[in-house]
C-alpha cells in the first residue's frame, strides 16, 4: 500500500511544528508533512502524489493570511476528492465552517486551543476511513473484473451456440450505447449499457427451444411461459454481485412507456433508464432480422414504426435521440458494428 500523508498546515511555525511532532509520535504508521500557508500546501500535495505517496488528511487553520483554511479545503478537494478536511477554527469562525462544510466536505472542526487527544483521535479516524475506503474501491474493481470475466464466457458461450443470437446481442450492445451517447449520458453509463445490454435476453436460456424456434405465432400459454425469460434472467445474476443497473436492464426491457409491457406494468419514467433505452434498441434490431416466424423489415419502415410508438411503446426522449442520428443506427444495421463498438470499449 502507498504511504498515506497527513499534511498540517497554520501559518505559524511553532504551531505548525507542534501539529507535526504530536501526530508523528502518536500516529508513526502515517507519513506527517507541513507548510505553512495554503499555496505552499497545494505545492507539497502534488509533491507527495508524483512521488508515489496518497495525501489521506488535511490539518488546517482557518486564520491564515491570503488562502483561508476553508478556501484551501475547497481548492484540494477539486483534485483529491477522498481527502478528509479537518478545520482548525476560533469560536468566531462560524461561517467558515459553514462553508468548509458545504463546499469542501469537512470532517470535523476542531476549537482552538485543542485538545492534543481529540485532535489525533480525529486524525486517526480519518486515516482509517481512508484506508477502508480505499479498500472497498479495491474490493469494487475486483467485483466488476469478475462480473466482465462472467460476461465475456456467457457471451462466448452464445457465440459458440447460436452465431445468429450471438450477432444479435452484439447490435443490441451497440444501439443501446450510442442511444444513452445521444441522451448524454456520462461515458461510464455509455460503457455500462455496452456491457450488459448483450445479457438482455439471458433469461431466455430457461425457455424451452421448440418454443424460441417455433415458425408460427405462439400460443397464449406459450407466451407466458415466453415472458418468463425476464425473470429467469435476472435469477442467474443473482448470484454474482451485478449491480442494479444491469439487473433492471434485464428485468424491464420488456415494460412500455404506456404501462402495456410485462412483466412489471410499469409505466414512463418509473422503468429505470437502462431498460428503456434496451427497449428500444432491441425492438429495433428484432423488426430488422429474419426470425423463424417472420421477415426481416427494411430499416426505414422500422425506423417509421419506431417514431410512430414514441410515447406508446418507446420513451419520447430515447426516441428523439434513435431520430436524430438515425444514420449511425442504420450504419450498424448494415455491418458496422466493429467500427462502433471499438467507441464503446475504448472510449477517447
Amino acid at each position: 500500500m502507498p504511504d498515506r500523508y497527513v499534511l498540517c498546515v497554520d501559518d505559524e511555525a511553532i504551531i505548525t511544528e507542534s501539529l507535526k511532532r504530536e501526530l508523528r509520535n502518536e500516529l508513526p504508521h502515517l507519513k506527517v508533512e507541513a507548510a505553512y500557508s495554503g499555496d505552499a500546501a497545494l505545492k507539497l500535495l502534488e509533491e507527495i502524489r508524483r512521488d508515489g505517496g496518497e495525501p489521506a488528511v488535511l490539518v488546517t487553520d482557518e486564520r491564515m493570511p491570503g488562502m483561508k483554511g476553508h478556501m484551501l479545503l475547497r481548492e484540494v478537494r477539486k483534485t483529491y476528492p477522498r481527502i478528509y478536511g479537518i478545520l482548525l477554527t476560533g469560536y468566531s469562525d462560524i461561517d467558515a465552517i459553514a462553508q468548509a462544510v458545504n463546499e469542501a466536505g469537512l470532517f470535523r472542526y476542531i476549537h482552538k486551543p485543542w485538545e492534543r487527544r481529540d485532535l489525533v483521535m480525529a486524525v486517526r479516524r480519518a486515516a482509517e476511513l481512508y484506508d477502508r475506503e480505499a479498500e472497498l474501491e479495491t474490493l469494487r474493481r475486483k467485483v466488476e473484473e469478475l462480473n466482465a470475466a462472467l460476461i465475456a464466457a456467457l457471451e462466448n458461450q452464445a457465440r459458440d451456440w447460436d452465431p445468429d443470437s450471438f450477432c444479435h446481442v452484439q447490435r443490441v450492445a451497440c444501439y443501446a450505447a450510442l442511444l444513452g451517447r445521444r441522451l448524454g449520458m456520462a461515458e461510464a453509463e455509455v460503457r455500462k449499457l455496452y456491457t450488459y445490454a448483450p445479457l438482455h435476453d439471458i433469461g431466455k436460456a430457461g425457455i424451452p427451444h421448440e418454443i424460441l424456434d417455433k415458425p408460427g405465432s405462439l400460443t397464449p400459454e406459450e407466451f407466458e411461459i415466453v415472458k418468463r425469460h425476464v425473470e429467469i434472467g435476472t435469477n442467474l445474476l443473482s448470484s454474482i454481485d451485478v449491480e442494479e443497473f444491469a439487473k433492471d436492464l434485464i428485468l424491464y426491457h420488456h415494460e412500455r412507456w404506456d404501462g402495456k409491457g410485462y412483466l412489471a406494468r410499469m409505466a414512463g419514467d418509473s422503468i429505470p433508464i437502462s431498460a428503456r433505452i434496451t427497449a428500444l434498441a432491441d425492438s429495433l434490431d428484432a423488426m430488422l432480422t429474419k426470425r423463424p416466424y417472420k421477415e426481416a423489415l427494411p430499416f426505414d419502415e422500422v425506423a417509421r414504426e419506431i417514431e410512430a410508438d414514441s410515447g406508446k411503446r418507446f420513451d419520447p426522449a430515447v426516441v428523439e435521440a434513435f431520430r436524430a442520428d438515425r444514420e449511425s443506427f442504420r450504419e450498424i444495421s448494415a455491418g458496422a458494428t466493429s467500427r462502433y463498438c471499438r467507441s464503446f470499449r475504448d472510449p477517447e
